[in-house]
């Protein structure tokens, strides 16, 4: 709706007007500007109930995150209620409710208490405990007659709790002559002696805290303060920089498969590099004032083909996800194909290379999701087709080309329902196309055959969220340390965070992983090959006999 002509009133013209038309005195000039105050109030109606939208967004932050279809509840009722007819009295509704509800709570599960059976604790220290006065072959004490085997062993769990940094304090033994003054020092063990302040688990559980599970620096530091067992987050940091250091040729090897992958998934989000920002600051209104305003990570979610292997990466700086991917195709050997590329469009789109682009469809029914409460008739004929849809993919085949045939005849004809559907609210001019709903299916215009090539190229993932959830890792980083100090620290977060999240994405441990990695530094940048997450075990079982050999030798 076009927005009325500005008016401007003095007080005491406003007065007058009211005055004016209190006495039915109003004058030939007054109705043209009653007309155009009755335009802005009516328009400003429309803008509130859109600016609503803007609200429901701030809500979904603070309040309710997931898109469930129970939300949608009340914008069905809402959409419903001018059809519905009160006819049983207070009395009997809330005698019908009662009685709902005790038939629900009598026929719902009891929930579990969320414990994990024995069998997935595999790190756990199994602890045997032997019968304090029977053993294999006695007599049974009962029936005194048969004799005892053994049954298979139950289990019971006890969870053991200590700092995740234990601080080992060595005391050599000092001796001196009272004759000569000679002094005798009892010597340390080797590692002890030649290797850094702190071990390979210490180094790799702080880099697991930080860049997976999001804890800073400063704040493990303060926990290993108040468990005294101080220490420092610089230190901590130093700690982080050598599994990286020690990483550093693995990360570069990811980034090389990822290039020939079949399917790459892309995103980014904001990121914050303190240095980056000063330096811009300094530059702004001179010459070289850096046109560029923004700081992102970008996550790239990539499926090896022929194998069952993902790897993430993760980059962090000025460039958009676009150019991240442009450098990363860069390395894309010549005789390959363009990849599939799944992401929401925009800035996630390579400029020097092609690609097979999906857009996801997520993205997509979000868009009319976040309209429910202003467009309730339109969002719920919508999200119920995106729902049958979302369920053929669960339904889906695994296999490649059955998946295409399955999504060809179940969601085919939903997809082109659902189009016509939209053109038609435009053609017939039910929805403003300036509006948020018209704004909505625009982008489903717009964008449908990158929304639809799930139903004509096979391997093709309906959504995104894969490379979103990935990139959670990334926000969770940043809004529990706000930034990184310099490029230097964000590289780093990058590497660590990419060999952690590759290593959780194919079931590989990334503690034992990172230790490992520190631990064969030397075979790690010789062969970078063979430490790949998903094959560094076999070559941890190759390098072991060498080192039992030259351990004996010794």
């Amino acid at each position: 709706m076009k927005g009325p002509t500005r008016i401007d009133f003095t007080p005491e013209q406003v007065e007058e007007l009211i005055d004016r038309l209190c006495k039915e005195t109003l004058r030939k000039e007054d109705y043209p500007i009653l007309a155009n105050i009755l335009k802005a109030v009516i328009w400003m109606n429309f803008s509130l109930q859109e600016k609503k939208l803007s609200i429901q967004r701030l809500r979904a932050i603070f309040g309710i995150k997931t898109e469930s279809a129970k939300k949608l509840t009340k914008f069905i009722e809402q959409a419903n209620a001018a059809n519905r007819q009160e006819n049983a009295s207070n009395e009997n509704n809330q005698r019908e409710t009662s009685n709902e509800t005790s038939d629900k709570s009598s026929s719902q599960k009891r929930k579990g208490h969320g414990h994990r059976p024995a069998s997935e604790f595999t790190q756990a220290k199994t602890i045997h405990v032997a019968h304090q006065s029977l053993k294999k072959g006695d007599t049974c004490p009962s029936c005194l007659k048969g004799r005892l085997f053994n049954l298979s062993a139950g289990s019971v769990i006890r969870i053991v709790g200590q700092p995740w940094l234990q601080v080992e304090v060595y005391r050599p033994e000092r001796l001196r002559c009272s004759v000569c003054g000679k002094t005798f020092t009892a010597t340390l063990p080797m590692e002890i002696m030649t290797g850094s302040r702190a071990d390979s688990s210490a180094k790799a559980i702080v880099s697991l805290l930080k860049y997976r599970g999001g804890v800073p620096f400063y704040r493990q530091g303060e926990i290993q303060k108040i468990l005294d067992a101080p220490i420092s987050p610089s230190e901590i940091w130093e700690m982080t920089e050598d599994v990286a250091n020690a990483v550093q040729p693995v990360y570069a090897l990811l980034c090389k498969h990822a290039a020939s992958a079949e399917l790459i998934q892309n995103d980014d989000t904001k990121a914050r590099i303190l240095s980056i920002m000063e330096d811009r600051e300094k530059r702004k209104g001179t010459e070289e004032e850096d046109k560029r305003s923004g700081i992102f990570t970008t996550g790239v979610l990539a499926t090896l083909s022929g194998l069952d292997v993902k790897i993430a990466l993760f980059f962090t700086g000025i460039k958009h996800a676009g150019e991240n991917l442009d450098n990363l195709l860069d390395k894309r050997p010549s005789g390959l194909s363009p990849p599939i590329q799944q992401c929401d469009g925009g800035h996630n789109v390579p400029k020097n290379h092609d690609t097979h682009l999906s857009n996801c469809n997520a993205h997509c029914r979000r868009n009319f999701y976040e309209l429910a409460e202003a467009w309730p008739k339109i969002v719920v004929r919508i999200i119920g087709w995106y729902s049958t849809i979302f369920a053929n993919e669960k339904s889906a085949p695994s296999d490649p080309l059955s998946r295409l045939k399955w999504h060809q005849e179940q969601s085919g004809p939903i997809m082109g329902e659902m189009k016509t559907y939209c053109d038609n609210l435009m053609e017939q001019k039910e929805v403003e196309p300036n509006s948020s709903m018209g704004k909505a299916i625009a982008y489903l215009q717009n964008h449908w055959d990158e929304l639809t090539l799930f139903l004509r190229m096979p391997g093709v993932p309906l959504d995104n969220n894969a490379t979103e959830r990935m990139l959670k890792r990334a926000v969770l980083n940043r809004k529990n340390a706000y930034f990184y100090r310099n490029e230097t620290g964000a590289k780093i977060g990058d590497i660590l965070m990419s060999v952690i999240e590759t290593s959780a994405l194919n079931k590989i441990n990334p503690w034992e992983y990172l230790i490992a990695i520190q631990k064969y530094q030397e075979d790690v940048r010789a062969n970078p090959n063979l430490w790949m997450p998903w094959l560094y075990e076999e070559r941890v079982k190759e390098l072991q006999p060498a080192e039992m050999q030259e351990a004996h030798r010794q």
